[in-house]
């Protein structure tokens, strides 16, 4: 299972052996189990390689972690220390009938761009984020393409691991913006996280 599991997600990138370190093939082969179970966990190590190809790898793993977003388009439009994009395109599936961008699918893309977020900051093997809640307020209805933007200051981020680290769990609450295409704000997802277990980030290793 776990081997057709992380076989699945190398399938869909052709390229990616190619292109990534041996570093990433030795990881793949000493902890597939893990890799298997957590694919995102992969991204890190694929960015240092090639950010286009780490991007492009998250948005195929989110699929396989989260079944629920194939079909809805959604990509990773940018990753770094303090901003995450996901891009959510009008398409027939993230529509009401009456052809506006559906809320689950504003909500959906919201708590993936905070996730994330939040995982590419994390050891994801050593510690665990579960949404305690998700509020979603929308601003106006829209037939166009989206993009759900979550940000946070090095600072800001840097509180909240240090109080994993220091307390072994930690809250944190966090809103992401959602805007058209024409960079009008259309909705605003507020996010609740609880991160529990070690954090293997800055521990000096």
């Amino acid at each position: 299972m776990a081997n057709r599991g992380i076989a699945n997600v190398l399938s869909r990138l052709p390229e990616l052996r190619r292109k990534i370190s041996e570093k990433v093939n030795e990881a793949i082969a000493t902890d597939l189990k893990n890799f298997a179970r957590q694919p995102r966990s992969l991204a890190a190590l694929i960015e240092s390689q090639s950010p286009w190809l780490g991007r492009r790898f998250l948005g195929v793993a989110s699929n396989i972690v989260e079944p629920f977003l194939v079909g809805t388009g959604v990509s990773v439009a940018a990753l770094g220390e303090e901003v995450c994009e996901i891009a959510l395109p009008n398409i027939w599936r993230n529509q009401t009938e009456h052809g506006v961008v559906h809320t689950a699918a504003i909500s959906a893309t919201a708590e993936l761009a905070s996730r994330l977020y939040w995982e590419r900051h994390l050891d994801l093997h050593h510690s665990e984020l579960k949404p305690l809640s998700v509020s979603t307020r929308i601003l106006g209805s829209t037939r166009d393409s989206l993009k759900a933007v979550f940000r946070a200051t090095v600072g800001e981020r840097e509180e909240v691991l240090h109080k994993l680290r220091a307390n072994g769990e930690t809250e944190t609450l966090g809103t992401v913006s959602v805007y058209d295409s024409s960079g009008k704000l259309v909705s605003e997802v507020e996010i609740e996280w609880k991160m529990t277990k070690q954090l293997a980030l800055s521990d000096g290793r």
